[in-house]
Order: C-alpha cells, then sequence, then structure tokens
C-alpha cells in the first residue's frame, strides 16, 4: 500500500506505469489511493486528440492504459499492480476487471450505495463516462466508476476513479455541449468518503493479499519524475 499522495497528472501516470515494474521486482502486489494537483484530462493510450478542448489550468496526460477520455477532479482514483507469478496472473482482461470491479462495488454497498455491476452499454461521445462495458460498476443506472488495464511481461495494472463529484461546466467545455449528464457518487448518497477510502483498502487486501504501507522513497519518485514527461500531452 503506497500512502496516499496528491501528484500533478504526468507523474500519477509515471507511478502507475512504474509499479508493473515494481510489482514484477518485488514479486508482491502494490495498491495506492491518491489525488490530482490540478483537473486532469487522461486519454487512452492509443485514444486520438480528436475535438477535445483542454483549457488553462486544466492538465492533460495519456495514459498507460487503453479507454477512453476521463476528467480526473473530483474522485477517489486507485492503482493495483499485481506480478503474473500470482494466482491472478492467468486471469484475462475480462476477468481480472470484473474481480477489481466486485471489490468496488462490495465496498459501496458496504458502506451503504446499492451499487451493481452492469451488462453494458455504448455512448456517442469521447468521455468514459458515456459508456459502460461490461461488469462496470453503476449505481442508480449511473456509471461512477471509470478503469483501464495494461499488461506487462512481469504485471498486471489497472486503475480508475471513482466519481465523487462531476464538474458539468468543464465537462462541456472539454468535451462539448453533448457530454451526457452525468453525476458524481456524492450526488446520489451521502458517503463518508474517509470510510469508504478505509473499506476499500480492506476489501482489496482481503482478496489480492496485505499490502506493505509505505511512502514513495527518493529513488521511486526520481525514477518517476524521470519518466513523467513521456505522458504530458500538448493543448491544442
Amino acid at each position: 500500500m503506497i500512502e496516499k499522495e496528491v501528484f500533478p497528472g504526468s507523474l500519477n501516470m509515471a507511478i502507475d506505469s512504474l509499479m508493473a515494474k515494481w510489482a514484477w521486482l518485488e514479486k508482491k502486489s502494490f495498491f495506492r489511493l491518491y489525488g490530482w494537483e490540478n483537473p486532469t484530462v487522461s486519454l487512452g493510450r492509443f485514444q486520438k486528440e480528436n475535438n477535445l478542448k483542454i483549457p488553462k489550468g486544466v492538465d492533460f496526460v495519456r495514459r498507460p492504459s487503453g479507454g477512453r477520455a476521463v476528467l480526473h477532479h473530483m474522485e477517489i482514483t486507485y492503482c493495483l499492480a499485481v506480478p503474473r507469478e500470482s494466482s491472478f496472473g492467468d486471469l484475462s482482461v475480462l476477468e481480472f476487471h470484473r474481480l477489481v470491479h466486485n471489490v468496488i462495488k462490495e465496498a459501496l454497498c458496504e458502506v451503504g450505495v446499492p451499487a451493481e455491476l452492469s451488462d453494458g452499454r455504448r455512448g456517442n461521445t469521447a468521455f468514459c463516462f458515456d459508456a459502460s462495458s461490461k461488469y462496470e460498476v453503476v449505481v442508480d443506472g449511473m456509471k461512477i466508476v471509470g478503469s483501464a488495464q495494461f499488461r506487462t511481461k512481469g504485471a498486471i495494472v489497472e486503475h480508475g476513479s471513482i466519481v465523487l463529484r462531476q464538474n458539468r461546466e468543464l465537462l462541456r467545455e472539454i468535451f462539448g455541449e453533448d457530454v451526457p449528464q452525468v453525476r458524481g457518487l456524492l450526488e446520489l448518497y451521502d458517503v463518508d468518503v474517509k470510510l469508504l477510502e478505509e473499506t476499500l483498502l480492506r476489501r482489496f487486501e482481503k482478496v489480492f493479499g496485505s499490502f506493505v504501507r509505505t511512502q514513495l522513497n527518493d529513488d521511486m519518485l526520481k525514477e518517476a519524475k524521470d519518466l513523467s514527461r513521456f505522458f504530458e500531452l500538448r493543448r491544442r
């Protein structure tokens, strides 16, 4: 467990990318919850930048994972990395995705939110929360968790966002006026965020085993900072 910290968007993506390496080398799972220094738009690894307007004050990055664009702002963000040598190493992309989202669903249910796993629905915009794949976490029919996965020869990594509140004005500015009317968890239910974070950690440890609680050391941070420039994107 890497203790929760707030970083610029490109540094967050570099850390998530490096967690695959650390899980492989250490032969143990890594998990972290983290925040964003500024509102940040992240694009999927292969997603085009078409028609996105990134305003001043919003960071613009590319994820090491696939999927659609996400506005990271008022949310709980998580990343899980497990070594391929673990008992989870042979799971398919969809199987691992379902396992992670079931943990999140159970954590939400424990704190009083009636979360479910969806059957899947396609959307019409570049915005991640305009569509739900199979086994996405939904509350009252609303997708509130967006996640993506990437794999290396040594590890499987899944990272994602549990949206607390949606900034609809900023969403329209970035994605256009046709962005759907989505809402965050705290706009649907009264939830103790700290309790939810603690419940998530406990639920993840129940499935994936205990995580070592640690802060990023100087060497880890230097490695991540050196890598972070590769995840930065320029505003158009």
